[in-house]
């Protein structure tokens, strides 16, 4: 008898065996798409690690992004370029986005604070968030990007969309420095 023939069964051991009773030890016994289970079983935890470093990554690189476009920024007001050119906090604003890449939306997402004083003493870091905990409008931030010698406070907020959290978080970035003699 053929080596095959040996392992099949009759008829007669089908009908006696009946598919309930035998189920068990047959999936026991089988090999065949048990890498199949094994990858579903690993794949959610796994895609759920790597779209949270992705997540992560992106909000190092938004944060990196938006400090150095506020320097930028406070760069353009400490050469007295804003006050020459008569800049509104909405100009600015533009020129700092014009700066980002990966900052989406960040006209409509990103808040612009400019205070200054004859010192640091004399400037009130501003307060983003109302109090529901959101970000306040654009109306509700300072613009006053002083004269010669003042020292200047420029923040910026985005609001960035985290992937895996319903809700998001503020980018901050603050750069304090003095207006040079224009």
């Amino acid at each position: 008898m053929p080596r095959h023939a040996a392992n099949r069964r009759s008829a007669a051991t089908w009908a006696n065996a009946g598919p309930r009773r035998d189920w068990p030890s047959r999936l026991v016994k089988t090999k065949s798409g048990s890498t199949l289970i094994e990858f579903a079983i690993v794949a959610l935890p796994f895609f759920l690690l790597l779209w949270g470093a992705f997540d992560i990554g992106f909000y190092y690189w938004g944060t990196e992004e938006l400090e150095h476009a506020t320097a930028y920024g406070a760069r353009l007001v400490r050469t007295g370029q804003v006050q020459a050119s008569g800049l509104t906090q909405a100009q600015l604003k533009a020129e700092i986005c014009a700066k980002t890449a990966v900052l989406v939306g960040c006209s409509s997402r990103l808040r612009l604070d400019v205070r200054s004083g004859q010192s640091l003493a004399d400037i009130t870091p501003p307060l983003p968030l109302d109090s529901n905990g959101a970000l306040k409008a654009d109306a509700d931030f300072i613009f006053l990007p002083g004269a010669a010698n003042d020292v200047i406070l420029v923040s910026a907020f985005y609001n960035w969309p985290l992937i895996l959290k319903p809700s998001d978080y503020i980018l901050r970035a603050t750069t304090v420095t003095r207006n040079e003699p224009f």
